[in-house]
């Protein structure tokens, strides 16, 4: 009586010892009924359109300007670079910009803008997170 009893007890202890798998949630994102997420381990995946770098450009009185814009699908916390080269008649220059963005879901912002005689030039702006490049444009006239 006692080896049953003793291995009753012991394939309790074992299954309680086993580990369960890991906790799986599905939500739906804001503002995007149709995508789900699925929290695993507390990572979050995210659709691969996510954000968007548009470079606008506007003729001015002095010349040109170029504004750099990012927008996103959802929250992002990142940095942008935003980087012109131009060559005018006036010469040539180089503007080079960048920082922090913090952006809501669906949220746009000008992270950047640079304004310069006219002529020739090649702007490129990138947004990256934690996870990397979010999103690259090249602009050239």
């Amino acid at each position: 009586m006692k080896i049953p009893l003793i291995a009753a007890s012991l394939a309790l202890v074992t299954a309680c010892a086993v580990q369960t798998p890991a906790e799986v949630h599905t939500v739906t994102l804001p503002e995007t009924s149709s995508v789900l997420a699925e929290f695993v381990k507390g990572e979050r995946a995210i659709p691969d359109s996510t954000a968007d770098c548009k470079i606008r450009e506007t003729r001015t009185a002095n010349g040109v300007r170029l504004e750099a814009i990012v927008q996103a699908d959802y929250a992002v916390r990142g940095s942008y670079d935003f980087t012109v080269t131009a060559q005018g008649p006036g010469g040539s220059s180089d503007v080079t910009q960048g920082g922090e963005v913090d952006l809501a879901d669906g949220e746009s912002a000008t992270v950047g803008s640079a304004e310069f005689s006219g002529g020739r030039y090649r702007a490129v702006l990138t947004l990256r997170d934690a996870g990397g490049e979010l999103c690259f444009t090249e602009q050239l006239s």
